[in-house]
């Protein structure tokens, strides 16, 4: 067995299929380590660091494929691979080379939220249930025919940390089962529903961003959803620069103001929006620290009551 995989929903599943006695791990590739800010020495992969404690052979692949990677991880004998959170499109050569094929962790109930950031598009959409979909991959993204499914239902107040970890752990209940059922020939697939079918895309930073007309539900699932990165943030011409929100509540008020409007209410810093109002808990001004609301707002009384909103 062949491990792809970097990010840190692949561990739990990693552990379980390296602990049990029916499978031997022959290589984990996974992307090469990288610098952590400006400054920061380079980190490595969260499945790099597990494979390093274990002595597990280590491929570290930028692009899985360039002609070079490839020449690297084909000449290893493996029946099957295992892949979960890996972030690179997988060649052709590497579908076809294995002989009960790359087997894939997806964080969604396939067809819904296929793609690259599942777990967010779970939390924006509301949904109700979620799960992890363990499928035999294709040439399509996330559309190969599905081995098997488990569902885990969601959590309304649920952030994409303890979200990845919880379908992290689901993953891992499972997976072992399904691979040596595969593997051994009494597995089947069935091909993904042809409804249903959503598409996400790879986060950018300006998707965090929540303005004035952003609809109060909406900015309170982004918050969670976008932990934690992007996060969440605001832009007040007032000081010409962007305001992260590191902590936001759900609030009620009564102020006759605009959509977008900042105000102070019982020493609370308000966000009015569509349909309600944030609570900023803890912001951190751009080039700033971070601080409670209560003390953004001190100093500023003036400027919250006369120019207090935010762009659109």
């Amino acid at each position: 067995m062949i491990l792809f995989g970097s990010g840190g929903f692949a561990v739990p599943s990693f552990s379980a299929v390296a602990t049990d006695p029916r499978f031997e791990i022959v290589a984990v590739v996974t992307a090469p380590p990288r610098e952590a800010g400006r400054r920061g020495s380079p980190r490595p992969t969260p499945v790099d660091a597990w494979a390093s404690d274990r002595d597990l052979p280590i491929l570290h692949i930028e692009r899985v494929r360039e002609a070079h990677a490839l020449a690297q991880i084909t000449p290893i004998n493996a029946e099957a691979a295992l892949l979960a959170d890996f972030g690179q499109i997988i060649p052709m050569t590497l579908l076809s080379h294995y002989r009960c094929g790359i087997i894939n962790l997806h964080p969604s109930l396939l067809p819904r939220h296929r793609g690259a950031s599942p777990i967010p598009a779970t939390i924006l959409a509301g949904d109700l249930e979620t799960g992890v979909t363990t499928i035999l991959m294709d040439q399509g993204v996330d559309t190969g025919p599905v081995l098997a499914v488990q569902r885990l239902p969601l959590n309304a107040t649920v952030a994409a940390p303890q979200l990845e970890r919880e379908l992290a752990e689901l993953a891992a209940d499972g997976v072992s089962d399904t691979l040596a059922t595969w593997i051994h020939g009494g597995g089947e697939s069935h091909p993904q529903a042809t409804v249903g079918v959503t598409q996400t895309h790879r986060i950018t930073r300006e998707d965090g961003r929540i303005g004035a007309l952003t609809p109060k539900e909406r900015a309170l699932r982004m918050w969670r959803a976008y932990q934690p990165w992007p996060g969440i943030w605001i832009e007040w011409p007032r000081i010409g620069n962007r305001i992260r929100l590191d902590v936001v509540g759900d609030a009620e008020h009564a102020a006759a103001l605009p959509p977008g409007s900042l105000t102070v209410r019982d020493k609370r810093l308000l966000l009015l929006l569509p349909g309600g109002a944030l609570e900023l808990e803890r912001v951190t001004p751009a080039n700033g620290r971070s601080m409670t609301g209560a003390e953004f707002a001190r100093g500023r009384q003036a400027d919250l009551e006369t120019r207090g909103r935010i762009a659109e």
